[in-house]
């Protein structure tokens, strides 16, 4: 139980939030979401600026480094990219006739090919989708090392009163990884996409490398963009075109696919692995007394999109990504923070572990890393605080009081309450989950069985757009948030029993479309054939069916996963409540369990 007597102080106390606070937290901010840092992508000289940055001011803010002499916790994350070549696509006909792509103009590698050089007869097989009892592209067509071309989306996409496949049959056949995997299912050598009508335009855009990139993995396929006037111009001696293949379907909801006679294909394509290197902040401040070996962390993540890095929504920009709220702001905060505590003289009670992580944006790497290698025991950490996008605290349209969403407010028995005894001195409108998982760090943590709390002021239009710039950021409310985890982080660094865990809290840990789950977390950053699985919610699924932490998934009922995409795409067909099996990898040997998904 929290000590009753330092909470009721802290709901009468000032808040202590002056305006050389807030001069120092519009410098903190201005700095990290201005150009010198460049976005603070994992590919920029700006993260590393910003990295520095935030070391500099935990040291002076009094925090000691956390990795022996150095505030650094380096890691690594693997990414695919494009080779300097050779990347072709080149059609051959029976007569001697040649259509060749030309890389990067007519046409281009997606970011889910495989590597290598293949070739085959062309078959055309409409929109490469398969739904038994209702439409099947594929049926009978020998696609067999064969180079598959097929249209993007679905027939009659853009329809939106009557659409030809409903929403859970979209999510899960319409992706270019659900494709493939139909493709590569039927012994495909390779697929190549091609816009349907309403993506073309005027202009056929293709498809960038970094759009679909899946990071570290490379697929077993070769897997190419190519514009329509080039697949125009190797049909036409058939006397067929793609409008008219389209229209074909669209109107009678019946596939035209068809073995393009005389032609052949050969497709190469380069694509290598790295490793990006990044790094975590870590600063401390120690505690004193009985409590002092106990752990409280307080998190933000500080990387961003850099100049269009995966998770851009304006594909293909180049312009800096400010990222002032994602998440300049809960990084601007946890320096604050850092500075109010560091002034604190002989503070009682337990450590406070500063993090500033890395790697966020693609996938969580910096606090997965963190608990996978904790500078502080986790099993000694009884809470951790997470700040993502606080920037953005604004009032709500009925009530007018400012509005923010909490979660985690179930990862622990007295959250709730505590959340809320503190709001009585702030009076937010607070929009509670009790789901200890979401995108963002504070996941990880969970997964390591610590309870949580997540502070956000909600999405916006500029998200992850060039156009989230600091001076979008209201820094009041961001000193107001600050304030709020301030009395809370105190009152659990000082309480005398530690906040009691409570498994089973989550919700879509990789916060992508909601359905049935097993309840873990994916791994985006092993190479090998299958998907391992990074961690277990506790009380879900997986926990109870035996999934471990370093489990990789070969299949779920029978239907192969080579990677997250198959993953989610599998997770889509399926049903809560109902067993699936799966076959796993576990220390080189297979197995098999069964699990429920909720």
């Amino acid at each position: 139980m929290l000590n009753r007597a330092f909470l009721s102080f802290l709901l009468i106390a000032p808040v202590l939030h002056g305006d050389d606070s807030q001069t120092r937290m519009k410098a903190d901010l201005f700095f990290l979401a201005g150009e010198e840092c460049e976005g603070r992508g994992l590919k920029t000289d700006g993260i590393n600026k910003a990295a520095d940055y935030i070391a500099a001011a935990f040291r002076a803010a009094g925090l000691k480094p956390a990795a022996g002499d150095s505030y650094f916790q380096p890691f690594a994350i693997k990414e695919t990219y494009l080779e300097a070549g050779p990347h072709v696509l080149a059609f051959a006909g029976p007569d001697g006739q040649k259509v060749e792509g030309e890389f990067r103009k007519t046409f281009s590698v997606t970011g889910l090919s495989g590597r290598g050089t293949v070739g085959g007869d062309v078959v055309f097989a409409g929109y490469g989708i398969a739904i038994e009892k209702k439409y099947d592209d594929f049926a009978g067509l020998d696609v067999k090392n064969k180079v598959v071309v097929v249209f993007r989306r679905t027939p009659h996409a853009a329809e939106k009163t009557n659409p030809f496949l409903t929403a859970e049959e979209v999510n899960q056949h319409a992706s270019l990884s659900a494709k493939i995997s139909a493709a590569a299912k039927r012994g495909a050598a390779a697929v190549v996409f091609v816009n349907d009508r309403d993506l073309a335009g005027k202009d056929d855009p293709l498809v960038d490398f970094d759009y679909a990139k899946d990071d570290g993995k490379t697929g077993n396929l070769p897997v190419l963009h190519v514009k329509r006037a080039v697949v125009d111009q190797m049909l036409a001696p058939t006397g067929k075109t793609l409008a008219g293949l389209e229209a074909g379907i669209d109107k009678d909801h019946k596939p035209l696919g068809f073995a393009v006679p005389g032609w052949a294909a050969t497709v190469e394509t380069a694509i290598g692995v790295r490793d990006i290197p990044a790094k975590n902040v870590v600063g401390y401040l120690e505690g004193h007394g009985p409590l002092a070996n106990e752990t409280v962390v307080l998190g933000a993540h500080y990387d961003h999109l850099g100049r269009g890095e995966k998770g851009t929504k304006e594909l293909g920009s180049s312009a800096i990504h400010y990222g002032a709220d994602d998440n300049a702001s809960g990084t601007t905060a946890l320096l604050d923070l850092a500075r109010r505590y560091g002034a604190k003289q002989n503070r009682e009670g337990r450590r406070l572990v500063f993090i500033a992580f890395s790697g966020e944006e693609r996938g969580l790497f910096g606090s997965i890393h963190y608990c996978d290698k904790p500078l502080f025991p986790i099993a000694d950490t009884v809470a951790m605080l997470n700040m993502d996008m606080v920037g953005r605290v604004r009032p709500d349209d009925k009530t007018k009081k400012d509005r923010i969403v909490v979660g985690g407010v179930g990862s622990a028995k007295n959250f709730e309450k505590l959340l809320d005894d503190t709001n009585a001195k702030f009076d937010f409108q607070i929009d509670k989950s009790k789901s200890g998982t979401g995108p963002s760090d504070h996941t990880s943590f969970y997964m390591a069985k610590v309870p949580v709390y997540f502070f956000f002021s909600r999405e916006h239009p500029e998200y992850h757009t060039p156009k989230d710039r600091p001076e979008t950021i209201n820094l009041a409310g961001v000193g107001k948030v600050t304030d709020m985890v301030e009395q809370i982080a105190t009152a659990i660094a000082t309480a005398k029993d530690r906040p009691e865990y409570v498994p089973g809290m989550h919700g879509s840990p990789s916060g992508g479309p909601t359905g049935p789950k097993l309840g873990l977390m994916p791994s985006y950053n092993e190479g090998s054939d299958g998907m391992e699985v990074s961690g277990i919610v506790p009380g879900g699924a997986a926990e109870a069916a035996g999934l471990k932490k370093g489990d990789v998934i070969k299949a779920i009922d029978g239907k192969p996963v080579k990677n997250v995409q198959d993953y989610m795409k599998v997770m889509a067909g399926t049903k809560r409540g109902e067993p699936v099996e799966i076959k796993i990898e576990r220390d080189g040997k297979p197995l098999t369990v069964k699990a429920s998904p909720r």
